[in-house]
């Protein structure tokens, strides 16, 4: 009887490991051992109601990793089914759906309940010092992505505090985040256009806008529709009978425009930004404004404060460029222009006129575009007098005669961005 019972013990040790493969749905090529590098290493295993440690000794034997478990890991039952499967991801679902967690330290990995895991592997303290990034704002994105970490702000570096694990992906995410960034250089003018005016020159200004507020200059190898409306139909230069207008000479136009008075230069300027960072031209007045306000006293008794306040006045352009892989480049461009047009109230405070839009634009390195559609509406009043009659007090407002007329201006903007390459 009890070499019966040995000789039985053995054909149950020896049987348990091919259950096991069977139970899991590996075949023996699965079962063979891949080395330390998982990466596509794809795992298929099914099971059901199998202690999670079993699991784990078959990920370890596909994965040629150590696999350490704590002892709360014993006993715990977990059900699974996977089909190809990277094994990072397998490792991870198996260890969650145990309730514990693993840290992977060199070709081991530790599978245990959090608190044992922070005790058994430790934190890790490492300085990241950042050349292009700035420190706060990786630091913001780095606890928006994990909070198993600490970590402060000195100077442009960021000091992280944390498990390995953690340790290595943070490392990741910062060599992405700190890259050298490039930079735009933007010419633009600011052009505001008397559009009365132009009905004297015999230029319809709504012909030449009608299509479209924005206008963008092709090179010289593209077609002459290349920037234009795809929905429109278009006639070759070569088979036109008449001469036409073309979007190349647009910037000519809003010179000659210049030159005889129906059209004021605004603003003429280069200014340089990197991308993602917006860049501002402001050419304008500041203008004091004092604001009084009654406020409650601590004894319960009012009292009147004064302020004093700023309000600009003038032409003011926010640009913000980002540059794609292909070279094109896109640019969020925000034109304000605003005037004082008159006092209100007991204290006398300013009343502005603004004039804003926003617009976004994909255009080619040193591709210039137009923007439009700011239109403005002014009264200016004009005073003709007979001389010296009309300088007499009283009298002499019978000697003189006033005119109201109506303006109407539209502001256009060239812009033309360049991307600058760093010199070697």
């Amino acid at each position: 009887m009890k070499r019966a019972r040995r000789h039985t013990a053995k054909w149950v040790v020896f049987l348990l490991p091919l259950i096991g493969l069977v139970a899991y749905g590996l075949t023996p090529a699965d079962a063979q051992t891949a080395g330390a590098d998982t990466d596509g290493l794809l795992i298929t295993m099914e099971a059901d109601s199998t202690p999670v440690i079993t699991v784990l000794d078959i990920l370890a034997e596909r994965s040629g990793l150590n696999i350490v478990t704590s002892p709360e890991v014993q006993g715990i039952p977990i059900s699974i089914r996977l089909s190809n499967t990277p094994f990072e991801e397998a490792l991870n679902l198996v260890v969650r759906a145990s309730g514990m967690g693993y840290e992977r330290v060199g070709n081991s990995i530790l599978v245990g309940g959090p608190s044992r895991l922070a005790t058994q592997t430790g934190l890790t303290t490492k300085v990241f010092p950042l050349e292009y990034a700035d420190a706060a704002e990786v630091e913001n994105a780095l606890t928006m992505i994990t909070q198993d970490l600490r970590s402060f702000v000195a100077g442009n570096k960021l000091v992280v505090r944390a498990p390995q694990s953690v340790i290595e992906e943070v490392d990741r995410i910062v060599a992405a985040l700190d890259e050298k960034p490039q930079q735009v250089m933007f010419e633009a003018r600011l052009i505001e256009v008397n559009t009365d005016g132009l009905k004297e020159l015999g230029i319809d200004w709504a012909e030449i806008t009608k299509y479209s507020t924005i206008f963008a200059e092709g090179q010289p190898d593209e077609s002459p529709t290349y920037g234009l409306p795809e929905d429109r139909g278009y006639t070759p230069f070569e088979q036109s009978n008449n001469w036409s207008r073309q979007l190349a000479t647009f910037k000519v136009t809003l010179d000659f425009l210049i030159t005889n008075g129906n059209g004021k230069l605004l603003a003429n300027s280069k200014i340089t930004t990197m991308e993602h960072q917006p860049a501002e031209i402001f050419i304008g007045t500041r203008t004091p404004v004092i604001i009084s306000n009654l406020q409650s006293g601590a004894t319960g008794g009012t009292f009147q404060s004064t302020q004093l306040e700023y309000i600009d006045t003038g032409v003011k352009l926010n640009i913000t460029p980002r540059i794609a892989s292909d070279g094109m480049i896109t640019v969020l461009v925000a034109p304000e222009v605003s005037n004082i047009v008159g006092f209100r109230g007991p204290q006398e405070l300013p009343v502005t006129s603004e004039r804003t839009v926003t617009t976004l634009v994909r255009v080619r390195d040193g591709q210039t575009f137009y923007m439009g559609g700011l239109l403005a509406e002014f009264e200016r009043e004009t005073i003709q007098k007979v001389p010296l009659l009309g300088d007499i007090p009283l009298l002499g407002y019978f000697f003189r005669h006033y005119t109201i007329e109506t303006q109407h201006t539209d502001l256009l903007i060239e812009i033309t961005p360049t991307i600058l390459e760093d010199a070697e």
